[in-house]
């Protein structure tokens, strides 16, 4: 991967924080990816079980092309919006190093090259779901901080967050996550999201079933186009990210008034990440169904990654 490069002013013009969705809105054509589970393993008993994608990331997809079909200051653009599901085979409790999972990854990177490649079209891309269960971001952030994909960084890490599995999760080894928490060999495994504070020290957000959760956006914005990470620490935290960056979009882009949020340029790329934590709200009534709950009323606490962080990891 090309070596980033360091740029004393922003190639790029910058945009007002409300209109975070004003440049995809204005592409010509927006890409939305989803993962798509292929299950494998000797607990499959149902003969060909039909791919499936993850009812949570389907939800975002389906609220982010109503917003953008919807939203009146793009109503005039009106660009074309595509689905893409990128494979991956899935094996309960399985980590992913053999079985079909090379022709996986190679399927994802292919894929990835070819959207770089149309991003000269005015493509403007969204990536839903972790790499657990999305290969392409996997590949975005290895992009973005100039590491390998799907190699564990060790003791040395090349991206400023991270996410700590749970053993029921899908098991893929990553560049920014894995079984092991990454403060130290001898620190207590906590589930959930990592970040490095302006003081370079690894915070969390523990993950607690019901009551506690978390995830990441990552926007990467080029010229016309922009390339949005969207994901949760679990689905349902997907869900409520999703929610909230159609809801709260001022907050996941720098407002030069309040001084919220960072970015920085790099490589004529202005990027910026942003930790989400959230507080789940229980249902009551007769939506406390899971089957039709749709997640909105969670409480979504909204940090920009630190710019001496951000600086560090990606100027260099």
């Amino acid at each position: 991967m090309a070596a980033k490069t360091m740029q004393a002013t922003p190639a790029i013009k910058p945009i007002g924080p409300r209109r975070i969705w004003f440049t995809p809105g204005q592409s010509q054509e927006i890409l939305i990816c989803l993962g798509e589970y292929h299950l494998k393993g000797d607990m499959i008993t149902t003969p060909q079980i039909s791919p499936s994608i993850s009812r949570h990331d389907s939800v975002v997809s389906s609220k982010i092309i109503h917003f953008l079909s919807s939203e009146a200051e793009l109503r005039d653009a009106r660009p074309s919006v595509k689905m893409l599901y990128v494979p991956f085979s899935f094996t309960p409790q399985v980590v992913r190093n053999g079985d079909g999972f090379e022709e996986d990854r190679e399927r994802a990177r292919q894929i990835f090259s070819s959207i770089r490649e149309s991003r000269r079209s005015k493509l403007s891309v969204i990536m839903i779901g972790s790499q657990r269960v999305n290969y392409l971001v996997e590949y975005m952030v290895a992009d973005v901080f100039n590491c390998e994909p799907f190699v564990p960084a060790g003791g040395n890490p090349k991206v400023p967050v991270y996410l700590c599995y749970r053993n029921f999760d899908h098991l893929v080894p990553s560049c920014f996550g894995g079984q092991e928490n990454p403060l130290c060999e001898s620190a207590d495994i906590r589930h959930g999201t990592y970040y490095m504070d302006e003081n370079f020290e690894w915070q969390y957000f523990e993950w607690q079933e019901g009551e506690d959760d978390s995830g990441i956006v990552i926007v990467v914005r080029e010229a016309d186009c922009v390339e949005l990470a969207v994901f949760g620490f679990s689905g349902r935290a997907t869900s409520s990210i999703g929610t909230a960056l159609l809801q709260k979009s001022e907050q996941f882009w720098p407002d030069p008034d309040t001084g919220y949020g960072n970015t920085v340029v790099s490589g004529g790329k202005e990027i910026g990440v942003y930790l989400c934590r959230i507080k789940i709200r229980r249902s009551t009534g007769k939506l406390n169904n899971r089957v039709c709950r749709r997640f909105n009323d969670d409480l979504v606490e909204i940090v920009p990654l630190s710019r001496k962080v951000l600086e560090k990891f990606l100027l260099k």
